[in-house]
């Protein structure tokens, strides 16, 4: 039971449009003359002509001088401050950008320009509701602002609102028809809301404006892979990083693609590239780790794990060890994860497994005996109707939507994308369903004194998809290191042919299929399972779902709880 991948690492293109010079005093001449009354020093129109001079050109430092010339001076212009925030924000130096642009705003607050640039800088400072904020007021300033629309769009996204920016996105191609940056953004919401062949499209789009838009292939590779067509992938791939070599993101992609054809070795020389040019982004550290450890390659797993320091990155670390049976580095390593506080499912699958083949009393940082922590309730009717969830089904089986490999099922298929971002009514209705017993297993256990009780994220977000399983299906060993806690609502349970009383039940373990048994005993728990069941149990919990025969589907609802912003 796995979100889909894809939807985590894609890329959110929240580039911005800047202007070279957005305030300019109309023609510059090429001279500039030197005020008589003061021969040994510029005039403030002179210094700012020069500086528009030098910003018309590109000549970005000379240009910059005279802005802070102009403001060492004691002079204010709100158009000096515009322009000097723009050059501070492309400089990476977005806290003094702020600065000078609300001094340019607090002079002009009409300044359309301004505001827009300001939110972009906020987008930069990860301040999204602020950027939110300014992004409108330069939208209601200049209606016609085609790339604030855009931009808003994406801190939209961004913030989980994704029927407003859609609309906000297709307004700035309203406004601007031929705008490519816009029809990949909508492309971006469109991939999120699940309409995978619209969004195919919307990209298809900003590459027929823009032949040489390195994103617009990377992102239509995303598409395309999670369509199912990994061959046309690989061409846009291989497009987007011939166009720039240095696309992270694209080697990263590239290297999924190739995985699912097969072509592993060269794979892995792409996320090792992915790696390389940002050995800072965890998600691709750890996405290139995992596939090592797939592959049983733990002290190459090593190697990379050992250039980031973040928790999940670090969490893997230790599993390696634990993989390679380096008991007394395990120790060491686990003595690190203690002293910095991790906390996730990742330490806490770990932790259990390596108490038992080392018969040792290690405390788990997230959870203890986690087996302890399952949950099944019902999901009654006054919560979630019978006409929803007929709904639900019919949707599973007939609409058109994309699905995802998923390496530890069999005979069944998985929904790719999070169903959450749907705008139906069903989809509504039980989010709201599963949000009351989630905070119900939270109340249950709050005096349990677990980790993942304790250290409750306070900003999270709920992933979902649905596993539609046939005659034979069934899930592989497996627990979920990025979630917090998981879910599973059974939709439809099938009567089994088999004489097996398990048939169709979902099991639990300590037992991480990576690591060394030692011929232990790793208690075996299995859970019956019924329609309008909802088991609810922490991230770190290994399990698995047992064979069944029967003419009958078995369908299930799965979400994750995902912390935040996590390390």
């Amino acid at each position: 039971m796995e979100p889909s991948d894809k939807e985590q690492e894609r890329k959110k293109v929240t580039q911005v449009k800047t202007f070279s010079v957005p305030f300019a005093l109309g023609e510059i001449k090429e001279k500039i003359s030197i005020s008589t009354n003061h021969p040994s020093k510029p005039s403030k129109e002179e210094i700012i002509n020069q500086a528009f001079k030098f910003h018309s050109r590109g000549k970005i430092s000379e240009a910059a001088k005279y802005y802070q010339s102009f403001i060492n001076n004691g002079f204010t212009d709100h158009r000096v401050f515009a322009n000097y925030g723009v050059i501070l924000k492309n400089l990476g130096k977005s806290q003094e950008a702020e600065i000078s642009l609300r001094k340019a705003i607090k002079i002009n607050p009409e300044s359309a320009l301004a505001h827009y640039t300001l939110g972009n800088v906020l987008i930069d400072l990860s301040r999204l509701q602020e950027a939110e904020i300014s992004l409108r007021k330069a939208i209601e300033l200049k209606p016609n602002f085609a790339e604030a629309q855009s931009n808003l769009g994406n801190v939209l996204i961004d913030l989980g609102k994704l029927q407003e920016a859609e609309l906000s996105i297709r307004k700035a191609i309203e406004i601007k028809a031929d705008y490519a940056m816009a029809h990949l953004n909508l492309g971006t919401v469109l991939i999120k809301l699940g309409k995978p062949e619209e969004a195919e499209l919307s990209t298809r789009k900003a590459i027929a404006l823009n032949t040489n838009y390195a994103d617009a292939y990377s992102n239509l590779g995303n598409i395309l892979s999670d369509l199912g067509k990994p061959q046309e992938a690989e061409i846009s791939l291989r497009k987007a990083i011939k166009i720039n070599p240095k696309s992270a993101l694209a080697h990263h992609t590239l290297g999924n693609v190739l995985g699912t054809l097969g072509k592993s070795q060269e794979s892995i020389v792409h996320r090792i590239k992915a790696v390389e040019l940002k050995p800072e982004n965890r998600k691709l550290v750890i996405s290139l780790a995992n596939n090592l450890c797939l592959q049983g390659k733990y002290d190459l797993a090593l190697k990379y794990l050992s250039k980031n320091e973040s928790n999940s990155c670090q969490s893997i670390y230790l599993g390696c060890l634990l993989s390679l049976n380096r008991e007394k580095d395990f120790n060491e390593k686990y003595k690190e994860l203690t002293k910095k506080k991790a906390c996730n499912s990742n330490i806490g699958g770990i932790v259990e497994h390596a108490n038992i083949v080392y018969g040792k009393k290690y405390e788990s940082p997230f959870c203890n005996e986690a087996i302890k922590y399952v949950l099944i309730e019902k999901i009654n009717e006054k919560s979630f109707s019978q006409n929803h969830l007929n709904e639900l089904i019919s949707y599973n089986k007939f609409s058109k939507k994309q699905y995802k490999a998923q390496g530890h099922l069999t005979n069944g298929i998985q929904t790719s994308g999070n169903l959450f971002s749907l705008d139906y009514p069903f989809i509504t209705s039980l989010k709201k369903a599963l949000e009351i017993k989630i905070e119900n297993y939270k109340q249950k256990f709050k005096n349990s004194g677990q980790g993942f009780i304790n250290n409750w994220p306070e900003k999270y977000e709920l992933h979902s998809w649905m596993i539609n399983m046939k005659n034979g299906g069934f899930l592989a060993p497996h627990n979920h290191e990025y979630g917090w806690i998981t879910g599973s609502f059974y939709l439809q349970i099938p009567k089994y042919n088999n004489n097996n009383n398990d048939s169709g039940n979902i099991a639990f373990s300590y037992q991480g299929p990576r690591y060394p048994s030692e011929q232990k005993d790793f208690n075996l728990t299995i859970k019956k399972i019924e329609t309008r069941d909802i088991c609810i149990f922490p991230s770190s919990l290994f399990h698995h779902t047992i064979p069944f025969e029967s003419k009958d589907n078995r369908i299930c609802f799965v979400f994750d709880l995902i912390q935040s912003n996590h390390d």
